[in-house]
Protein backbone atom coordinates (compact mmCIF):
# COMPACT_ATOMS: atom_id res chain seq x y z
CA UNK A 1 0.00 0.00 0.00
CA UNK A 2 1.53 3.61 -0.97
CA UNK A 3 0.52 7.11 -0.62
CA UNK A 4 1.31 10.19 -2.21
CA UNK A 5 1.21 13.59 -0.12
CA UNK A 6 1.56 17.14 -1.34
CA UNK A 7 2.52 20.38 0.49
CA UNK A 8 2.51 23.24 -0.88
CA UNK A 9 2.67 27.23 0.12
CA UNK A 10 -0.01 28.98 -2.59
CA UNK A 11 1.14 32.58 -1.72
CA UNK A 12 -2.78 34.02 -0.80
CA UNK A 13 -3.61 35.02 -4.25
CA UNK A 14 -0.03 37.23 -4.33
CA UNK A 15 0.76 35.50 -7.65
CA UNK A 16 -1.28 38.35 -9.63
CA UNK A 17 -2.11 40.94 -7.76
CA UNK A 18 -4.47 43.58 -8.64
CA UNK A 19 -6.40 46.20 -7.30
CA UNK A 20 -9.85 44.51 -7.62
CA UNK A 21 -9.96 41.48 -5.80
CA UNK A 22 -12.45 39.87 -7.71
CA UNK A 23 -10.12 40.29 -10.74
CA UNK A 24 -7.07 38.87 -8.50
CA UNK A 25 -8.84 35.39 -8.30
CA UNK A 26 -9.86 35.20 -12.02
CA UNK A 27 -5.70 36.22 -12.66
CA UNK A 28 -5.61 33.04 -10.76
CA UNK A 29 -7.46 30.98 -12.58
CA UNK A 30 -4.37 29.34 -14.48
CA UNK A 31 -3.24 28.52 -10.83
CA UNK A 32 -6.05 26.69 -9.95
CA UNK A 33 -6.31 24.63 -13.11
CA UNK A 34 -2.59 23.49 -13.10
CA UNK A 35 -2.79 22.20 -9.07
CA UNK A 36 -5.85 20.48 -9.54
CA UNK A 37 -4.47 19.20 -12.67
CA UNK A 38 -1.47 17.67 -11.19
CA UNK A 39 -3.47 16.09 -8.36
CA UNK A 40 -5.96 14.20 -10.56
CA UNK A 41 -3.46 12.97 -12.67
CA UNK A 42 -1.12 11.86 -9.94
CA UNK A 43 -3.87 10.68 -8.09
CA UNK A 44 -1.99 12.23 -4.63
CA UNK A 45 -4.03 11.41 -2.19
CA UNK A 46 -3.09 13.97 0.77
CA UNK A 47 -2.58 17.68 -0.11
CA UNK A 48 -1.23 20.26 2.60
CA UNK A 49 -1.93 24.17 1.56
CA UNK A 50 -0.63 26.61 3.28
CA UNK A 51 -1.53 30.41 2.90
CA UNK A 52 -4.97 29.55 1.54
CA UNK A 53 -6.42 32.68 0.64
CA UNK A 54 -10.22 33.92 0.98
CA UNK A 55 -11.36 36.91 0.34
CA UNK A 56 -11.92 39.22 3.51
CA UNK A 57 -15.18 40.91 2.19
CA UNK A 58 -16.60 38.05 0.87
CA UNK A 59 -20.88 37.93 1.69
CA UNK A 60 -21.14 34.47 0.70
CA UNK A 61 -18.95 32.73 3.57
CA UNK A 62 -20.40 32.26 6.76
CA UNK A 63 -17.61 29.32 7.89
CA UNK A 64 -13.93 29.82 6.55
CA UNK A 65 -13.51 27.23 3.38
CA UNK A 66 -16.62 27.63 2.16
CA UNK A 67 -16.62 31.03 -0.07
CA UNK A 68 -16.05 29.88 -3.62
CA UNK A 69 -13.12 32.58 -3.69
CA UNK A 70 -11.42 30.37 -1.10
CA UNK A 71 -8.52 29.19 -3.49
CA UNK A 72 -8.34 25.36 -1.39
CA UNK A 73 -12.12 25.26 -2.13
CA UNK A 74 -11.50 26.40 -5.64
CA UNK A 75 -9.16 23.19 -6.44
CA UNK A 76 -11.41 21.34 -5.13
CA UNK A 77 -14.35 21.92 -6.69
CA UNK A 78 -12.29 21.88 -10.40
CA UNK A 79 -11.31 18.49 -9.10
CA UNK A 80 -15.12 17.67 -8.38
CA UNK A 81 -16.34 18.77 -11.70
CA UNK A 82 -13.25 16.21 -13.01
CA UNK A 83 -15.01 13.16 -11.03
CA UNK A 84 -12.25 13.08 -8.22
CA UNK A 85 -14.06 13.59 -4.72
CA UNK A 86 -11.47 14.89 -1.58
CA UNK A 87 -12.67 15.60 2.10
CA UNK A 88 -11.16 19.05 2.73
CA UNK A 89 -10.92 20.45 6.23
CA UNK A 90 -9.27 24.30 6.52
CA UNK A 91 -9.53 27.20 8.93
CA UNK A 92 -7.39 30.26 9.14
CA UNK A 93 -4.79 32.11 10.98
CA UNK A 94 -4.94 35.86 10.21
CA UNK A 95 -5.48 38.89 7.76
CA UNK A 96 -2.85 38.50 5.36
CA UNK A 97 -2.71 41.33 2.82
CA UNK A 98 -5.21 43.42 4.07
CA UNK A 99 -7.35 41.43 1.81
CA UNK A 100 -7.44 37.57 2.40
CA UNK A 101 -7.94 35.39 5.09
CA UNK A 102 -4.98 33.22 5.40
CA UNK A 103 -5.14 30.12 6.38
CA UNK A 104 -4.09 26.23 5.51
CA UNK A 105 -6.54 23.34 4.18
CA UNK A 106 -5.85 19.87 4.13
CA UNK A 107 -7.65 17.51 1.33
CA UNK A 108 -7.85 13.58 1.32
CA UNK A 109 -8.66 11.16 -0.66
CA UNK A 110 -9.34 9.01 2.24
CA UNK A 111 -11.62 9.69 5.20
CA UNK A 112 -10.82 12.54 7.22
CA UNK A 113 -11.54 11.83 11.40
CA UNK A 114 -10.88 13.60 14.27
CA UNK A 115 -10.56 17.27 12.21
CA UNK A 116 -9.15 19.66 14.98
CA UNK A 117 -7.78 23.14 14.23
CA UNK A 118 -5.47 25.51 17.03
CA UNK A 119 -3.51 28.55 17.59
CA UNK A 120 -0.09 27.41 18.56
CA UNK A 121 1.46 31.23 18.43
CA UNK A 122 0.76 33.34 21.85
CA UNK A 123 -0.81 35.76 19.79
CA UNK A 124 -4.25 34.82 18.15
CA UNK A 125 -5.61 38.25 16.72
CA UNK A 126 -6.56 37.96 13.51
CA UNK A 127 -5.51 41.22 12.81
CA UNK A 128 -2.00 39.98 13.43
CA UNK A 129 0.09 38.26 10.61
CA UNK A 130 2.16 36.73 12.92
CA UNK A 131 -1.06 34.56 14.55
CA UNK A 132 -0.79 31.16 13.00
CA UNK A 133 -3.46 28.65 13.67
CA UNK A 134 -2.72 24.74 12.51
CA UNK A 135 -4.90 22.19 10.97
CA UNK A 136 -4.92 18.81 12.03
CA UNK A 137 -6.59 15.14 10.64
CA UNK A 138 -6.25 12.07 11.17
CA UNK A 139 -6.62 10.28 7.60
CA UNK A 140 -7.98 6.45 7.56
CA UNK A 141 -6.01 5.06 4.90
CA UNK A 142 -7.14 1.94 3.54
CA UNK A 143 -4.97 -1.59 5.00
CA UNK A 144 -3.44 0.66 7.34
CA UNK A 145 -5.35 2.64 9.44
CA UNK A 146 -4.76 6.15 10.81
CA UNK A 147 -2.03 8.52 9.72
CA UNK A 148 -1.96 12.08 11.66
CA UNK A 149 -1.19 14.59 9.55
CA UNK A 150 -0.22 17.98 11.05
CA UNK A 151 -0.56 21.13 8.59
CA UNK A 152 1.26 23.73 10.21
CA UNK A 153 3.16 27.60 9.10
CA UNK A 154 5.16 28.46 11.67
CA UNK A 155 7.30 31.86 12.77
CA UNK A 156 10.57 32.54 12.35
CA UNK A 157 12.53 31.52 14.64
CA UNK A 158 12.98 35.18 16.12
CA UNK A 159 8.94 35.85 16.44
CA UNK A 160 8.18 32.51 18.09
CA UNK A 161 8.89 29.67 16.50
CA UNK A 162 10.55 27.45 19.24
CA UNK A 163 7.35 28.32 21.38
CA UNK A 164 4.62 27.39 18.32
CA UNK A 165 6.46 24.40 17.90
CA UNK A 166 6.60 23.04 21.72
CA UNK A 167 3.10 23.58 21.85
CA UNK A 168 2.41 21.97 18.26
CA UNK A 169 4.60 18.94 19.76
CA UNK A 170 2.08 18.58 23.03
CA UNK A 171 -0.99 18.72 20.48
CA UNK A 172 -0.11 15.94 18.42
CA UNK A 173 0.80 13.46 21.63
CA UNK A 174 -2.08 14.78 23.31
CA UNK A 175 -3.93 13.22 20.02
CA UNK A 176 -2.32 9.82 20.15
CA UNK A 177 -4.70 7.77 21.89
CA UNK A 178 -7.26 8.17 18.85
CA UNK A 179 -5.26 4.71 17.75
CA UNK A 180 -2.80 6.67 15.29
CA UNK A 181 -0.65 4.42 13.41
CA UNK A 182 1.92 7.42 11.59
CA UNK A 183 2.31 10.51 12.15
CA UNK A 184 3.89 13.17 9.72
CA UNK A 185 3.84 17.12 10.37
CA UNK A 186 4.01 18.91 7.27
CA UNK A 187 4.55 22.64 6.01
CA UNK A 188 6.28 25.67 5.77
CA UNK A 189 8.05 26.12 9.09
CA UNK A 190 10.25 29.30 8.40
CA UNK A 191 13.02 26.96 9.70
CA UNK A 192 16.44 27.10 7.06
CA UNK A 193 18.07 23.95 6.95
CA UNK A 194 20.67 23.49 8.93
CA UNK A 195 20.24 26.39 11.22
CA UNK A 196 19.10 26.93 15.09
CA UNK A 197 15.27 26.25 14.25
CA UNK A 198 15.44 23.39 12.26
CA UNK A 199 17.69 21.31 14.76
CA UNK A 200 15.19 21.94 17.28
CA UNK A 201 12.72 19.53 15.22
CA UNK A 202 15.29 17.02 14.83
CA UNK A 203 17.80 17.29 17.32
CA UNK A 204 16.13 14.09 19.95
CA UNK A 205 15.69 12.24 16.17
CA UNK A 206 11.59 11.91 17.58
CA UNK A 207 11.03 13.46 13.85
CA UNK A 208 13.11 12.69 10.75
CA UNK A 209 13.44 14.70 7.53
CA UNK A 210 12.14 12.90 4.77
CA UNK A 211 13.58 15.09 2.22
CA UNK A 212 17.57 14.41 3.75
CA UNK A 213 16.30 10.94 4.32
CA UNK A 214 16.24 10.62 0.77
CA UNK A 215 19.06 13.39 -0.86
CA UNK A 216 20.98 14.14 1.63
CA UNK A 217 23.13 15.32 -0.95
CA UNK A 218 20.35 18.30 -1.26
CA UNK A 219 20.15 19.23 1.78
CA UNK A 220 20.39 22.66 1.61
CA UNK A 221 18.36 22.80 -2.29
CA UNK A 222 16.03 26.07 -1.55
CA UNK A 223 12.50 25.29 -1.70
CA UNK A 224 11.63 28.77 -2.91
CA UNK A 225 12.89 31.11 -5.49
CA UNK A 226 13.51 34.37 -5.54
CA UNK A 227 13.61 36.98 -2.45
CA UNK A 228 10.15 36.40 -0.71
CA UNK A 229 8.48 38.10 2.01
CA UNK A 230 10.10 37.12 5.45
CA UNK A 231 13.38 35.64 3.65
CA UNK A 232 14.08 39.24 1.04
CA UNK A 233 17.48 40.15 3.14
CA UNK A 234 19.15 36.19 2.27
CA UNK A 235 19.73 33.65 -0.13
CA UNK A 236 16.68 31.09 -1.17
CA UNK A 237 16.95 28.36 1.78
CA UNK A 238 14.79 25.23 2.28
CA UNK A 239 11.84 26.10 4.75
CA UNK A 240 9.11 23.26 3.66
CA UNK A 241 9.00 20.03 5.02
CA UNK A 242 7.62 16.73 5.46
CA UNK A 243 8.82 15.30 8.88
CA UNK A 244 7.63 11.41 9.92
CA UNK A 245 7.98 10.79 13.15
CA UNK A 246 10.80 7.95 13.79
CA UNK A 247 9.70 4.44 13.95
CA UNK A 248 6.52 4.68 12.80
CA UNK A 249 5.50 1.87 10.04
CA UNK A 250 5.62 4.04 6.95
CA UNK A 251 8.91 4.38 4.74
CA UNK A 252 8.88 7.17 2.12
CA UNK A 253 10.74 5.71 -1.26
CA UNK A 254 10.88 8.82 -3.18
CA UNK A 255 10.24 12.71 -3.03
CA UNK A 256 10.10 14.91 -5.64
CA UNK A 257 10.23 19.11 -5.74
CA UNK A 258 7.25 19.95 -7.82
CA UNK A 259 6.17 22.87 -9.63
CA UNK A 260 9.29 24.11 -9.62
CA UNK A 261 8.70 24.55 -13.90
CA UNK A 262 10.67 21.47 -14.48
CA UNK A 263 8.45 19.11 -12.81
CA UNK A 264 4.35 21.23 -13.62
CA UNK A 265 5.10 25.03 -13.73
CA UNK A 266 5.23 27.76 -10.98
CA UNK A 267 2.00 28.42 -9.12
CA UNK A 268 3.50 30.10 -5.92
CA UNK A 269 6.53 31.68 -4.60
CA UNK A 270 7.44 28.27 -2.90
CA UNK A 271 7.74 25.28 -4.91
CA UNK A 272 6.33 22.08 -4.05
CA UNK A 273 7.32 18.74 -2.43
CA UNK A 274 5.35 15.29 -3.15
CA UNK A 275 6.38 12.29 -1.31
CA UNK A 276 5.70 8.92 -2.01
CA UNK A 277 5.31 5.99 1.45
CA UNK A 278 4.94 3.00 1.22
CA UNK A 279 2.20 1.77 4.13
CA UNK A 280 4.63 -1.15 6.19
Amino acid sequence: MEILLLTLNLHTYEQHPRHCPFDTMHQHEREVHIIAEAIAHLRIDIVCFQEVGEYLHDPIANTYGESPSNMAYRIRDRLRQWGHWYHIHQDWSHIGYQRWREGTAILSRHPMRHNYSAYVSADQRKDNYMSRNVTLSCIDVPWFGLLHVANVHLNWAHHGFYEEYNKLSELIRSRRHFGIIGDLIVGDFNAPAGEHAYNHVVRNAEYVDQYCELHPERFFQPSYHGCIDGWKDSTPKRIDYIFKRNGDPLQVKAMDVIFNQHFYPLVSDHFGYLARFEML
